[in-house]
């Protein structure tokens, strides 16, 4: 203890007491400067070590702690001070300094304690290493510094790593982070889309290199081309198969004009060869139009014709049209003299009066045959005297035969009908329609033997049916009759049971019809067999008409109070929801009341039809009217959204949100869309209003963020959850449960899950103890919780902006609608993961949340994809 009096007060054994030495040790003074820097590197106490740093004033001293101390916060301390010992030299002392340095360690340690926005930029500039460059954006004190340490790293792995530590730490470095790394992925994938783009384009190009098809070959190379050079420059290798390619194909368009012209050159000449054969079969058609044709002229034409055909192929039209005109030249020549031989036949023809018809038309078309004139040639007068003649001819002829014809067709046709209706058994109109054929027999004679034969045949089956029908007819009214009194007490529906009475007197009314002879004792006795069977069927009819009647009633008395209803609502003041409900019920009402009588019931049904078109209206009327409010709405939100006092804009903001609330709900088609824009407007309003309040709140300290749960709360509060489903599923299948005492005392007795999943996880075991007293039911209480596993699965999905499934989107809707107004409330633009933590545990404190497994599927996949 005496050593201690004469012991300098820097060497005192209480740390205490060598704070108290170093903040009187001046650091302009080189021995107590270099005892401060000894302080600052080997004092045993921490505090002791950091004010020592904090003292020390020359670079020499600081530049020695930053390259041999091994305390971090020392070491931060000393690369502070160095900042600010230099904050007055400019940025060329602190550059000369870094470059002195040989330490990168310590380097970096006095860049990112830079303090200065005059020193940032010559920092930045004496780094040359990315990796320095990441370290100096999640760890520089200037905020401009971070942000442009980010900028400046360009390696794809530390922009990775920069992303990853800067979640939720520096949002500017992690964006510029993010981007920059996009950026680069979307520079790899457009270089790999450029490469396997080249290498297409070789490969089509070498494909029209070597390929057989030359169509359009010119064309699709300079696209190729024209592509390639678009394209960012190639390597050597690239640049050299496209050159062979082209190449390539300009020698190949080369040989390919070549072949054209010479193509040409052959097609001109057929051209010349193809007009001469023209010009030959022109002379050959008007030699052959002529009035005489001569023998010399038209072998002249052949001989000129096979010259041509030596050297030039004609087509096979001209071929065929050649050969066809020759032959006809040579027709009309052989058809020239026959004619001269025929001439006195056909004149003395003409002249002949006294032979009948027939036989003159025969012997001119023989004598029209055998001169054989070509149709090509106009016809000599001559025969076009012996052509009329034939018309005239042929026109008399048929005359004759035609009425011929009809007599037989008449006579034929009375013969199917009476057939017909012997067949069917028509005897009364049989008889009729053989009489009428008697007197056309009678009128003319010389009938066909065929007619005559079938005439008799249907006579005599006629006279034979006369004989056979009384008998039958009898006999069918006799089993109808049994049929009829069989139907007589029979256990069948009323319904079916009229049908078939009806169904046999339909029958008895068709045999009656043919019958010659009318048995009146078979009639009674079919009739009171029929009076008795339909004794049954009068009851049942009646009390169905009595039912249509009844419903007719009820449908009228529908009428008459949806009419009041309608006439006697003050609609200023309707409840919109019951009136949508009372239409509902007045339907689903109306259809119960089914059947009714179809001519008392038509009017009934118009008023009623009226009654809803009104009703509807009404409706539509409404949700017109809520769509214009929520429009004007929509359009005042949008001018608050520019509005420059931004308070009284989020005010006026809150009171737009009620009175959207209030306005009632419109067409189902536009609720939505109407919903979106101004859901809209009212994030911009508060995001601006947010802004603003951090633009003011800014050197104020942020409030507390939530902590992850972990550790034995975490356990403590799944413990008590796996031991509320074990219970829970005891009471859905025993309705007892032998976990619920064993719940219970770990609840009180076990380790606690912290005081807010306590109160939450004890809402469940509150459930738990209702439904085993019998206070509440499972049912109930499944209802319950089906709505609030709902509702954190539509929480979560807007946490981390994911699409809720169509059936929950109006519950969405109405979620969001309720939090318009904690908009303000949120502070970070992602998500942290004690907040998806909580929405987890929050889960396990929902009663029998087991039951839902679509909802826990859908919840799990959400929390897996975040």
């Amino acid at each position: 203890m005496f050593a201690n009096l004469f012991k300098p007060r820097w060497r005192h054994s209480d740390p205490e007491v060598r704070l108290s030495a170093v903040s009187k040790l001046c650091p302009d003074q080189p021995d107590q400067a270099r005892i401060l820097c000894q302080l600052a590197l080997h004092d045993d106490n921490r505090q002791v070590r950091i004010v020592a740093v904090g003292r020390l004033s020359d670079t020499d001293s600081l530049l020695d702690v930053l390259s041999h101390s091994s305390d971090p916060e020392v070491r931060e301390q000393a690369g502070l001070r160095v900042s600010e010992c230099l904050n007055g030299e400019g940025s060329d002392s602190l550059s000369e300094l870094l470059r002195r340095l040989d330490d990168a360690d310590t380097r970096t340690q006095i860049i990112i304690n830079v303090s200065s926005e005059q020193l940032q930029q010559s920092a930045l500039n004496c780094i040359d290493d990315e990796a320095v460059l990441m370290q100096v954006a999640l760890h520089a004190r200037l905020a401009t510094m971070r942000r442009e340490a980010a900028e400046r790293v360009e390696r794809a792995d530390l922009l990775e790593n920069l992303q990853r530590q800067s979640r939720g730490r520096d949002k500017t470095v992690h964006r510029i982070s993010r981007d920059k790394l996009n950026r680069l992925r979307e520079q790899a994938r457009l270089e790999t889309e450029h490469a396997k783009r080249r290498t297409q384009l070789l490969q089509q190009l070498e494909q029209l290199a070597v390929g057989a098809d030359l169509q359009f070959l010119h064309a699709r190379s300079q696209a190729l081309s024209q592509e390639w050079q678009q394209l960012p420059a190639a390597d050597n290798d690239s640049n050299r198969l496209f050159t062979q390619w082209i190449e390539q194909i300009q020698a190949r368009l080369e040989a390919a004009a070549e072949a054209e012209r010479q193509e040409q050159e052959q097609l001109k000449q057929q051209e010349l060869d193809r007009h001469a054969s023209h010009e030959l079969l022109a002379e050959l058609e008007a030699l052959v139009a002529g009035d005489i044709i001569e023998a010399e002229a038209l072998q002249g034409l052949q001989h000129q014709w096979d010259e041509l055909n030596s050297r030039y192929e004609p087509a096979s039209e001209q071929r065929q049209q050649w050969q066809s005109l020759s032959q006809n030249a040579e027709h009309c020549m052989a058809a020239s003299e026959r004619l001269q031989q025929q001439s006195p036949h056909i004149e003395s023809l003409l002249q002949q009066q006294d032979s009948s018809p027939e036989q003159k038309l025969r012997r001119a078309q023989r004598l029209l045959r055998s001169v054989e004139w070509p149709d090509s040639r106009p016809l000599p007068t001559l025969l076009q005297s012996l052509k009329e003649l034939i018309t005239q001819l042929q026109q008399t002829v048929k005359q004759i035969n035609a009425q011929s014809s009809r007599q037989e067709d008449e006579l034929l046709q009375q013969l199917r009908l009476l057939e017909q209706q012997l067949d069917q058994g028509e005897i009364s109109t049989a008889e009729s329609t053989h009489k009428s054929l008697a007197r056309h027999v009678e009128q003319h004679s010389g009938l066909h033997e065929s007619l005559d034969s079938r005439y008799r045949q249907l006579t005599a089956r006629l006279a034979e049916l006369k004989d056979w029908q009384g008998f039958a007819a009898n006999g069918k009214k006799e089993k109808l009759c049994q049929q009829m009194e069989s139907l007589v007490g029979a256990e069948q529906p009323p319904q079916t049971l009229a049908d078939q009475i009806r169904a046999l007197q339909q029958e008895w009314k068709e045999i009656d019809h043919t019958d010659p002879v009318h048995s009146q004792k078979l009639w009674k006795r079919f009739h009171d067999a029929g009076e008795k069977a339909y004794a049954p069927c009068q009851a049942w009819f009646s009390a169905q008409r009595q039912k249509r009647e009844h419903n007719l009633k009820q449908r009228r008395e529908i009428c008459n109070q949806l009419d009041s209803f309608i006439h006697g609502m003050d609609w200023s003041q309707a409840d919109w929801h019951a009136v949508e409900a009372i239409g509902r019920t007045a339907r689903e009402e109306w259809r119960t009341f089914s059947p009714v009588d179809r001519a008392p019931g038509k009017p009934v049904q118009q008023q009623f039809n009226s009654l809803l078109r009104d009703l509807d209206g009404r409706i539509r009327a409404h949700r017109q009217a809520c769509a214009e409010l929520k429009e004007s709405i929509i359009a005042r939100a949008a001018e608050l959204a520019s509005a420059e006092d931004i308070e009284a804009a989020a005010s006026e903001a809150k009171q737009l949100q009620q009175q959207w609330k209030a306005a009632g709900a419109t067409f189902r088609s536009r609720e939505r869309g109407l919903w979106q824009a101004f859901r809209e407007q009212c994030d911009l309003i508060f995001s601006r209003l947010k802004q603003a309040r951090k633009a003011q709140t800014a050197k104020k300290p942020s409030p507390a963020r939530e902590t992850l749960l972990s550790g034995t709360p975490l356990q403590a509060l799944q413990r008590l959850a796996q031991l509320a489903e074990q219970a829970e599923e005891e009471l859905a299948e025993t309705a007892r449960s032998e976990t619920l005492s064993t719940l219970l005392t770990e609840a009180v007795t076990g380790p606690s899950p912290g005081q807010l999943w306590r109160e939450r996880i004890g809402q469940r075991l509150e459930a738990i103890r209702l439904i085993s007293a019998g206070n509440r039911s499972i049912d109930q209480q499944l209802a319950l919780s089906e709505a609030q596993a709902r509702e954190l699965c539509i929480r979560l999905e807007i946490m981390l902006g994911q699409p809720t499934p169509e059936e929950d989107e109006v519950l969405r809707m109405e979620y969001q609608m309720e939090r318009l107004g904690q908009a303000l409330a949120e502070q970070d633009d992602e998500p942290s993961e004690a907040a998806l933590q909580s929405l987890e545990l929050e889960w396990l404190t929902l009663p029998f949340a087991w039951q839902f497994v679509d909802l826990r599927k859908r919840f799990s996949d959400i929390l897996t994809h975040a």
